[in-house]
């Protein structure tokens, strides 16, 4: 069942690249691309703001994102909550940006999406309700989304989280 969840969230990912780079070439007049120059690491940033996009990006990531939200307030609060219960944010309380690393090797992560859920509603314990706006930044390596091998490697680099940023509202 694991195998299953992850070739097809994997696929996804493929599919919300394709269309990332798709849109971003396009000169749609509901996405915006500005250049960021202060991080030598980053060369493209892409705010993504099309309706659709964005709805297709949060649904490829859902699965990670609810994993490790989860798994961050389990974290956050030990031995004081045994459930936690993430409720779905509207489309305009979510932003998007997508970074292109540059001088990314083929088997390194060379994309950064941050997602950011404003308003986001939090339940622990069934009782606790939090309204707090969630930020996951991953790096993600879309080069390697196909591969067999990568995915059944214990050292693969498809998808990471490396920043949570939390805030209750």
């Amino acid at each position: 069942m694991k195998k299953i969840m992850l070739y097809s969230g994997i696929c996804s990912l493929i599919l919300l690249f394709a269309v990332g780079v798709y849109i971003t070439n396009n000169t749609d007049t509901k996405t915006e691309a500005t250049a960021a120059t202060k991080n030598p690491i980053n060369t493209e940033k892409v705010n993504i703001t099309n309706p659709l996009v964005k709805d297709y990006i949060k649904g490829s990531l859902e699965n990670w994102t609810s994993s490790d939200s989860s798994h961050y307030y389990l974290s956050q609060y030990r031995n004081d909550i045994k459930h936690v219960e993430i409720r779905y944010t509207k489309n305009k309380d979510i932003s998007i940006e997508l970074f292109k690393i540059k001088n990314a090797k083929e088997n390194e992560y060379n994309h950064i999406v941050k997602i950011k859920f404003s308003h986001r509603i939090v339940i622990l314990n069934e009782k606790q309700k939090l309204d707090t706006t969630d930020t996951l930044t991953y790096k993600i390596n879309i080069n390697q989304f196909a591969m067999n091998d990568s995915i059944l490697s214990s050292d693969n680099k498809i998808i990471k989280l490396v920043k949570y940023d939390h805030k209750e509202n």
